[in-house]
């Protein structure tokens, strides 16, 4: 039986349509319903009572429903365990960041591993922090380096986690604006300006997360995601909106961004930043647990 024509199907069961289906899959709806009549012969029973505007299992789909879930868990339990095995063989180490201030940090966490034992191999993605944290947690990285903004919907609470450096988010502000004179800022001074944040990603996370971090002073229309960090920059050193810089990364921005000038805020509002490590605890990665162990002896 075709593992991906049961994960369709077990779609479909979820979201009450071939359309909603063939939206979260990236297929077309005549792609979807293809797998489902192949599907439907290969039983031999009809799964859907199908309608216009949406899709309604039958008696015998939605006893199914239990079966291909269970077949759907194993297959991804038992691939997990191999690569997992096969992994171990090889002695790599999956990695996720999420922008390039976390890959710098990155690199100093690796260098004495690698330092060590050349021969290990290592793959790297960059995802949204909150993205990575997902795979860690269902086992596709090994470890994740991201953000931590110390708010409830920040923490993943299945994993653990490691602040490699921590500090405070500063305000950079372009220096033809008034402000960047001052030596330090109020949230007061600043909530009429648009707050500008990277995502590669369309996603409204931090825009979430600097609206409650901050104590909803920003209007959330004022805080807006570019696709860049080089286009957050500029958009600030033109005085076009301001951005949050993470206080460890201070010398680097300075030297990239000699229009922008980077304040401390007075407010007692929560400012803290970390650059974290995310992994799992359970995860038997033996190049992990080396990295963990030198981590440990900081």
């Amino acid at each position: 039986m075709e593992i991906n024509r049961l994960k369709t199907f077990l779609v479909i069961a979820k979201n009450g349509s071939f359309k909603a289906a063939a939206e979260l899959l990236f297929l077309s709806p005549r792609a979807v319903s293809k797998q489902m009549d192949q599907l439907e012969n290969e039983l031999g029973v009809k799964l859907f009572i199908r309608k216009h505007n949406n899709t309604e299992l039958t008696f015998t789909g939605s006893k199914f429903v239990v079966a291909a879930e269970d077949i759907v868990n194993t297959y991804n339990d038992e691939l997990i365990r191999i690569q997992s095995e096969q992994q171990a063989k090889e002695q790599k180490l999956r990695i996720g960041f999420s922008s390039s201030n976390q890959e710098i940090t990155l690199q100093k966490v690796l260098m004495p591993l690698l330092k060590k034992d050349p021969q290990i191999k290592l793959e790297f993605r960059q995802e949204s922090g909150q993205r990575l944290q997902d795979l860690v947690e269902h086992g596709s990285i090994d470890i994740a380096i991201s953000p931590y903004y110390y708010l409830d919907t920040n923490e993943a609470t299945a994993l653990a986690k490691i602040e490699l450096l921590k500090g405070e988010l500063m305000v950079g502000i372009s220096t033809l604006n008034p402000l960047s004179q001052q030596a330090t800022v109020t949230l007061k001074q600043l909530r009429h300006l648009q707050v500008l944040y990277y995502s590669p990603y369309a996603s409204v996370y931090l825009k979430k997360t600097f609206y409650k971090k901050f104590e909803e002073v920003f209007p959330e229309r004022n805080i807006n995601r570019v696709s860049s960090l080089e286009l957050r920059d500029v958009l600030i050193a033109a005085d076009q909106g301001i951005g949050f810089y993470p206080s460890p990364f201070l010398d680097l921005e300075r030297q990239k961004n000699p229009l922008i000038k980077f304040l401390p805020i007075t407010d007692a509002v929560n400012k803290a930043y970390a650059a974290t490590l995310y992994y799992q605890k359970n995860n038997q990665n033996k190049v992990l647990k080396a990295l963990l162990a030198q981590l440990a002896q900081r």
